[in-house]
């Protein structure tokens, strides 16, 4: 079967941008097959393979869960008529056919203002808790640059630079 490997650039905060995306791609014949990590640090690989081209619709779901509650998480999407396509960085990945006899609410995992605003929360507080962490460890750091340390400290120089790189990574593996 053909396929074709796509490069984005994505955040945390796209995934209704990233939804669209994957509508229109199968709209264009390539139906989304899988979403990993790239070599590409900063970008999200995504792989398509041909199909007929089809109005669908492509949802994302951030509900970090326990194993024993994956199962009927799946099942609950499964028998609302969702199909289960891939997970990648917490995130469902899940796609549903047009069939023209549903309602546009349908097609919206979660089509009321408080449901979208649920996982908006889940994807801040399990994402943005660890930055917030991490800029609270780098606090004494500044402190001693902004109080005016004595001289030089290689010690704080590298705290500073360790903590920027932790950032950093962490940055680029939640986006």
């Amino acid at each position: 079967m053909e396929k074709k490997v796509v490069y984005r650039i994505t955040t945390i905060a796209d995934y209704d941008r990233e939804a669209l995306y994957l509508a229109e791609m199968h709209a264009k014949g390539w139906r989304l097959r899988e979403v990993s990590y790239s070599n590409l640090v900063v970008a999200v690989k995504y792989t398509f393979e041909k199909c007929q081209p089809e109005q669908v619709s492509y949802q994302l779901d951030f509900y970090p869960m326990k194993k024993s509650e994956r199962a009927s998480y799946l099942q609950l999407f499964k028998d609302c008529g969702w199909e289960h396509i891939t997970d990648f960085n917490g995130f469902s990945y899940f796609r549903k056919l047009y069939s023209g006899v549903e309602s546009d609410a349908e097609f919206e995992i979660y089509n009321d203002a408080a449901g979208k605003l649920a996982m908006v929360k889940r994807i801040l507080t399990t994402r943005m808790f660890p930055i917030l962490l991490l800029f609270l460890a780098l606090l004494p750091v500044f402190s001693k640059f902004v109080t005016g340390g004595s001289s030089f400290s290689w010690e704080v120089f590298l705290i500073f630079i360790i903590d920027w790189v932790l950032l950093i990574v962490f940055a680029i593996q939640i986006s």
